[in-house]
């Protein structure tokens, strides 16, 4: 049997470096939603992924540039993933788009990503080196999801007051979950309450 060419090893090394990447990448989802900001650490990363140190400082030689990779990662994501839904919400008749649109964000948002990001964001707190990475995260994020509510819509969308309803909602839904993490609240039943409050947002005026 033909010993394996270089170009054949060297793809085995790379796909098994991607591989590593893409699992300390979902540890470090792991650990934020698990322990929090106070708990994230290269270390503690390293350990949930099975990954020995010398590897993990390989693929992420500091702490932040983790942060960094994880935030890109989410980005990359939901850049997938919200469109995806929003064509396939759009594809089928909605008698009500807009209570549509709002529960697709909410879906998306109510997810161990997006519990990750909120841990970043509390991180910021302490940490102002933080602050910008996890401000792009969050542009990037906004982006995505108010380009997919757009899809979902229709032509409500056009409407002068879209942009800035979206942008309401979404700042609502975030204070529903950083609340949530908190412990003591009914995640449910306070969005039951505050999704009617937010449709109203997007009816007509009489």
């Amino acid at each position: 049997m033909p010993a394996p060419s270089d170009d054949a090893r060297q793809r085995r090394v790379q796909q098994r470096a991607l591989e590593t990447r893409d699992l300390l990448l979902r540890a470090a989802v792991d650990v934020l939603c698990d322990s929090g900001y106070a708990g994230f650490s290269t270390l503690a990363v390293g350990e949930a992924a099975g990954v020995s140190r010398g590897r993990l400082v390989h693929h992420f030689p500091t702490k932040n540039a983790l942060i960094e990779a994880v935030t890109d990662h989410l980005a990359r994501s939901y850049a997938e993933l919200a469109p995806a839904q929003a064509r396939e919400l759009a594809a089928a008749p909605q008698p009500d788009r807009a209570a549509q649109g709002l529960g697709m964000i909410w879906q998306l948002m109510n997810t161990r990503d997006y519990q990750a990001f909120l841990e970043l964001l509390i991180g910021t707190r302490h940490d102002p080196e933080l602050r910008p990475v996890v401000r792009e995260f969050e542009r990037r994020l906004e982006h995505e999801l108010l380009a997919a509510v757009r899809v979902v819509s229709g032509p409500a969308a056009d409407s002068p007051e879209f942009g800035a309803s979206l942008l309401t909602a979404l700042q609502a839904m975030r204070g529903l979950l950083l609340l949530s993490s908190a412990g003591g609240h009914d995640l449910a039943a306070d969005w039951e309450a505050v999704r009617g409050r937010l449709l109203l947002l997007f009816r007509p005026a009489a």
